[in-house]
């Protein structure tokens, strides 16, 4: 039978990285490929990380194949790993990779593994806020692979910027199908205790400067936004000064007019707040491609997006979503047209039809494939 091993975080650590990860691992079993995951026993030291904590305890996890033990800071961790890995003799290991701050340790066990065959899974090539000696550290990594499976073309393109003759494949993001049913809408506003007596756009996940929270907030102060009788929905734990915000929301009169859930959703809660929105917002000032996107299509959620990094790939103006610049009157025409004109209906149907194409399938096919071009 053949034999992958995956390098990621994945539970009880949290985020979209291991959420993921878990996904792909499923679909290998499901298609009779062996399949391992590695996690870290550390990944972050928790002066480096900006949330509250790292890890999640209360999801009933099936039977899953996966050991923590990697220290993203201990070498003798990272050749213990590779040594480990070695004596599985895996077809191929699956590197996943979204921060040069892991680009020694995993280039380092890359490194211990000359005879095994390693693909980079990219994220994000560039971290969203810079890092000292960043492009050294992903040549480092880089030069270790032997391929890499991307889910956008400007990943793609960041890592060409790199000079690098390994092959690339680009597969997109594969819809999450593991935060729960579909939700009536008025069962899920109970359920997070806000009145049906208003429409409700969503900006969901960790709140970071590059998000552009600032530029909804913006957009929500307009008088054309408070007549229609819409609100916001902020699900996400503050990683930037949650005070900053806070304050702009109070300056902006907002107050009554947004919900703020300021915690990590977890999974078990994650249909609840996209099925009380009508739309879900991504103002992001910088992007590869977006989790938050694919959830939203799973729960049949059209899009509101800026037009930046890869999430062009995704969202189409005015089929699914939009596709606007990242500013707060282009997003406030944009939700102005979207419940003015009764938008909702065509752009669900277009999602319906285009769920296919982001399969966790065809991701294994591309890392099935590039195995056999290395």
């Amino acid at each position: 039978m053949k034999k992958v091993i995956i390098i990621s975080p994945v539970y009880p650590l949290r985020g979209g990285i291991a959420e993921s990860t878990e996904l792909l691992y499923k679909e290998y079993i499901k298609k009779e490929i062996s399949c391992q995951i590695i996690s870290y026993k550390l990944q972050y030291p928790t002066i480096l990380f900006p949330g509250k904590k790292q890890t999640v305890n209360n999801l009933e996890k099936g039977s899953l194949d996966a050991i923590s033990k990697i220290n993203s800071i201990n070498p003798i961790s990272w050749y213990c790993t590779a040594k480990y890995i070695a004596s599985k003799k895996p077809d191929y290991v699956i590197f996943r990779f979204w921060n040069p701050f892991f680009a020694l340790c995993l280039g380092f066990i890359a490194f211990f593994l000359k005879k095994t065959k390693k693909i980079a899974w990219v994220d994000n090539v560039f971290p969203h806020k810079k890092i000292p000696f960043q492009n050294m550290l992903i040549r480092f990594f880089i030069k270790k692979m032997n391929g890499f499976v991307v889910m956008s073309k400007s990943v793609e393109n960041d890592l060409r910027s790199f000079k690098i003759k390994m092959p690339i494949f680009k597969s997109l993001h594969p819809i999450y199908n593991n935060f729960g049913k579909i939700l009536e809408k008025s069962i899920a506003l109970k359920k997070i205790n806000i009145s049906p007596n208003y429409k409700y756009i969503l900006f969901f996940g960790f709140i970071r400067k590059y998000k552009g929270l600032d530029l909804l907030l913006e957009s929500m102060s307009n008088q054309k936004i408070i007549d229609r009788k819409i609100k916001l929905i902020i699900a996400g734990e503050f990683y930037e000064d949650e005070k900053d915000y806070r304050e702009k929301i109070k300056d902006l009169n907002l107050t009554e007019s947004v919900h703020i859930y300021d915690y990590y959703i977890n999974n078990d809660d994650v249909n609840k707040f996209f099925c009380a929105s009508d739309l879900v917002v991504q103002p992001y000032l910088s992007a590869t491609q977006s989790g938050i996107s694919m959830i939203s299509f799973h729960f049949n959620k059209p899009v509101l997006a800026t037009n930046v990094g890869g999430l062009s790939e995704y969202i189409k103006n005015e089929e699914n979503g939009y596709l606007i610049e990242p500013k707060s009157n282009e997003i406030t025409r944009a939700i102005i047209d979207y419940f003015d004109n009764n938008r909702e209906l065509d752009f669900v149907n277009k999602i319906k039809q285009i769920k296919k194409q982001y399969s966790w399938s065809k991701l294994v096919y591309s890392f099935e494939k590039i195995n056999e071009k290395i």
